[in-house]
């Protein structure tokens, strides 16, 4: 991996959080949860394509999008065999799902994720509604722990209430430092992500219910009520009513509530006539 870079002229960027998968095992273990050949993948930044020619090789409709040009470059060469495989420049915040496999009603996503844009890429893809099937993402283990983590635990926070109210998360395998190249400080863990509302519940309550999670665990040594007043700029007194006619104890912290009193708790926010904080 390191004579290939030098080859081709490329550094590893820091400030792209570039860690490229060298291990060809884990390549073909993660390949192998997209089993379907006929599959169509969009895949999130292919770095030297460890991934990606596992993916284009079965025929299937393969588009990569690639933010850095130098390895778009090396990218779109890689993969010209392959008629139904394209790269595509640019950020993958900035693209539409419709748009990037047109004619595909729905497809699966996969990507090795830098730290940096792990929250943003996961909003993005819960965010295009029923194009995407699901999600196979290699993420930071501590990541990854916050994802599935409980009320009342240390790892349990913002991101944890958000993708459970919009996702089931499953954990499918760990992955070593030495199979990337630089070498990364921790562990890795491969999960898959699909794509759905928590039951019983609208997306103006799962949004309600995420800004509510953001405002109480703003501070986690404050109290639930206290918290609420300050991260919605609200009474202390209209704070403690809403959590009241909810059935939450204004004395418990935020992050000890389980994503049904949340829930539970947008519908009062929103029932009290407060669509702002909806939004």
């Amino acid at each position: 991996m390191p004579a290939r870079l030098r080859a081709l002229g490329i550094r590893p960027s820091k400030r792209l959080g570039q860690n490229f998968l060298c291990d060809p095992r884990v390549a073909e273990r993660i390949a192998a949860t997209v089993a379907d050949p006929s599959e169509p993948v969009l895949e999130i930044g292919p770095g030297l394509g460890a991934l990606s020619l596992h993916l284009a090789a079965t025929g299937r409709p393969f588009v990569a999008v690639e933010l850095d040009l130098r390895l778009a470059d090396t990218m779109e060469r890689e993969l010209e065999p392959f008629p139904r495989a394209r790269v595509i420049r640019g950020d993958i915040l900035d693209q539409r799902a419709d748009l990037l496999l047109p004619g595909q009603e729905r497809f699966t996503v996969v990507g090795n994720l830098p730290y940096s844009i792990t929250s943003p890429a996961l909003e993005w893809i819960l965010g295009q509604g029923s194009r995407i099937g699901r999600a196979i993402l290699m993420v930071q283990r501590e990541y990854a722990e916050r994802l599935v983590a409980k009320p009342g635990t240390k790892e349990y926070g913002t991101v944890s209430v958000y993708v459970g109210l919009n996702a089931s998360v499953k954990r499918l395998f760990r992955v070593s430092p030495g199979a990337f190249y630089p070498r990364p400080q921790v562990d890795s863990v491969v999960l898959e992500v699909i794509p759905r509302a928590y039951p019983g519940a609208t997306a103006q309550e799962r949004v309600a219910a995420s800004r509510l999670a953001r405002a109480s665990m703003g501070s986690r040594r404050k109290t639930i009520a206290n918290a609420l007043a300050r991260g919605l700029s609200l009474p202390a007194a209209e704070a403690r009513a809403l959590l009241d006619s909810a059935g939450v104890d204004p004395g418990r912290r935020g992050e000890t509530l389980s994503l049904a009193e949340l829930l539970g708790l947008a519908r009062e926010w929103i029932r009290c006539g407060r669509p702002e904080g909806a939004r």
